[in-house]
């Protein structure tokens, strides 16, 4: 039974079915959730005036991403295969993106290395390579996203520099940053840890916990990378804003100067927000990386205080309830990755289907857009709920490179 509830009235252990407003319009990562913590009842009551609760909630909702029950697949049902026109043309605008992901890979790579052994710097590099991801991004950003999922173990921290310039600027596009500051922004974040290449691979490799002498080196990394990149008088003020305050913290307990509130431009902020997110979802030697999903609720519930409620709401709503790469379990049981979301219909995204419900490998693989298909095969393969790649060993960043043609 499915009551209308003041938000007032919620307690810990409800489990809301529906808000007084489209999930669309809300910064909730799922359809339907139990109540956990009383940070979940502080943003209930924030962003609705009532919900409507189910005082039985379903039996498999025990999470706050419900899974739906299996259905049986139906052998009628005809699916889209991967030489469908709208798989061929996805599958190529992928691979024409790939090149500039590619060429601004090897450009930060090199900024890095030549940093890290004191030659002078190709500033003029990363500014072409920013310029042509803008272009890339405003032109599709789910494609470029979706390369964020590719993972280069030897270049770790370059790679990371990359993601989070693709993060920065799609997330720009999405709250309207004109063209110019997105290109200040993505140059700032391609080189927001330019710092970290001079730290002793001891440190950044450590998988234990760091001494305070070793914080300390860390914490310097900021500092040091706005120093050198000054030296060149190349950059703009606020890319060089950008380098070293992207740790502050609007609460000041960031570093390297403990500044707070108004004092941190927009874009420092926008790039540590992203730059904490890719860290989520990467391994590193002393943390496993987390599901996309399980990042983007980790910052909801930690990280208001360090970049603001709403700037971390608008990122979750840019990203979308099921991030591009992600990997989902549909209602049949087969899995698929996340290849585009769809603004206007954030549950039914794009997705590609890469092992089918008898838990085959699918070769090709099906790219179904769940906001066109037919009623029966969209709730066939509508998703029920996120899936952890390493349990089903899957190599997701291998069929990423695959797809793309890498």
């Amino acid at each position: 039974m499915r009551r209308k509830v003041s938000v007032n009235e919620l307690a810990i252990g409800m489990y809301v079915a529906e808000l007084d407003k489209p999930w669309e319009q809300s910064s909730f990562l799922f359809q339907g959730f139990v109540i956990e913590t009383p940070e979940d009842l502080k943003q209930l009551r924030e962003e609705c005036r009532h919900v409507f609760v189910d005082v039985a909630p379903p039996r498999d909702a025990h999470t706050p991403n419900a899974a739906r029950r299996p259905m049986a697949p139906s052998a009628s049902t005809v699916i889209t295969s991967r030489s469908a026109p709208e798989a061929v043309a996805f599958r190529n605008e992928v691979r024409e993106v790939a090149k500039t992901q590619q060429a601004a890979g090897t450009t930060i790579t090199r900024v890095m290395d030549d940093f890290r052994m004191g030659k002078s710097l190709d500033t003029a590099g990363t500014k072409t390579a920013v310029t042509q991801m803008v272009g890339a991004i405003s032109h599709n950003p789910n494609s470029m996203l979706w390369l964020t999922n590719l993972r280069e173990k030897h270049q770790r921290t370059a790679s990371h520099c990359l993601n989070t310039a693709i993060l920065a600027i799609a997330f720009g596009k999405h709250i309207g940053l004109n063209e110019a500051d997105l290109n200040i922004l993505g140059q700032g974040a391609m080189l927001h840890d330019i710092g970290m290449a001079r730290i002793a691979t001891a440190i950044v490799d450590k998988p234990g916990k760091l001494t305070e002498e070793e914080w300390q080196a860390v914490h310097k990394h900021p500092a040091d990378g706005e120093a050198v990149l000054k030296i060149t008088r190349k950059l703009p003020e606020k890319v060089l804003e950008i380098v070293r305050m992207h740790h502050e913290h609007l609460d000041g307990k960031g570093y390297p100067d403990g500044i707070a509130g108004d004092s941190i431009p927009l874009a420092a902020l926008i790039t540590g927000l992203v730059d904490a997110y890719d860290s989520l979802t990467t391994d590193s030697p002393y943390r496993a990386a987390v599901s996309p999903a399980d990042a983007l609720r980790i910052l909801r519930l930690e990280s208001a205080h360090m970049y603001g409620r709403e700037l971390v709401q608008e990122f979750i709503r840019c990203l979308g309830i099921y991030p591009v790469g992600s990997l989902v379990r549909c209602n049949n049981g087969a899995l698929a990755v996340i290849m585009s979301s769809n603004a206007e219909s954030r549950l039914k995204p794009l997705i590609m289907v890469v092992r089918d419900e008898n838990g085959t490998d699918i070769k090709p693989r099906l790219l179904l857009n769940l906001a066109t298909m037919g009623e029966d095969l969209a709730l066939r393969y509508g998703i029920s709920g996120n899936a952890d790649p390493k349990a089903f060993k899957l190599n997701l960043p291998g069929i990423i490179a695959e797809e793309a043609g890498l």
